[in-house]
């Protein structure tokens, strides 16, 4: 074998030959996906209520955040409706909802998680479990959001916005939710009512909030817009319309 002068001087390898070392290819990519993957779901399986309202928190904060950079182009962050966002995220989309997603649709409707993973060939056969299904989705989209989840988002809303006040006026709220009630319940009848039927005919009951959190990310951006920037206006003193 050939060997170049710098070789033989230095006692290297043979021209052509490359160190083992510089030819070693970095992790890949799609590999430590799926670790992590497998490491959030097994979090999300084994502390399912502090993995919800952690993953609720950081999807409705990221969210709005990525409105206000983005969308909107302001350069400073709002800190007071990241603050909303934040707060209900943890509360609403991370307590509530596991509490009525797992707990008391676990109860109401027992055989759910067995629906959930059956295939589709047998859930098409189940008649009692395709009206479980209905219930479920028809609970959570006519009953929980409107007198729920709305109710407490407007209501955060009002305790950012009056800046501390010991007081604040839940009328209030509950005028500026009326007011915009049809236009979000609306926008959300058509995101979630097919992101419910998935959600409860599918996901295992760990997964219900983690999945819906996920979805609501597009959701929480559209709140983000169109009510979001109140939170900005307000604080300016400017006159804010609903």
């Amino acid at each position: 074998r050939l060997l170049s002068p710098e070789s033989e001087s230095r006692g290297t390898q043979p021209l052509g030959q490359t160190h083992p070392h510089k030819d070693r290819q970095p992790t890949q990519s799609p590999a430590m996906v799926m670790v992590w993957t497998r490491a959030l779901l097994g979090l999300a399986e084994r502390a399912p209520l502090r993995f919800a309202m952690g993953f609720g928190a950081a999807k409705t904060t990221a969210a709005d955040a990525l409105v206000q950079r983005y969308v909107e182009g302001q350069e400073a962050l709002d800190r007071r409706r990241l603050t909303v966002f934040f707060s209900f995220g943890v509360l609403q989309v991370g307590f509530v909802q596991h509490w009525l997603y797992v707990n008391a649709f676990g109860r109401v409707f027992p055989n759910a998680a067995i629906f959930a993973a059956a295939p589709w060939s047998a859930k098409l056969r189940d008649a009692a479990g395709l009206r479980n299904l209905a219930a479920q989705v028809g609970i959570d989209q006519f009953v929980y959001h409107p007198f729920c989840y709305f109710p407490v988002f407007y209501t955060c809303k009002e305790i950012i916005q009056s800046g501390g006040a010991r007081t604040v006026s839940f009328r209030d709220a509950m005028n500026t939710y009326a007011a915009n009630a049809l236009d979000d319940l609306q926008a959300l009848w058509r995101l979630f009512i097919p992101t419910s039927l998935v959600q409860f005919s599918v996901m295992p009951m760990h997964l219900r909030v983690p999945f819906a959190a996920s979805v609501g990310f597009v959701w929480c951006g559209f709140l983000s817009v169109t009510r979001g920037a109140e939170f900005t206006m307000s604080c300016r003193g400017e006159a804010v319309a609903p």
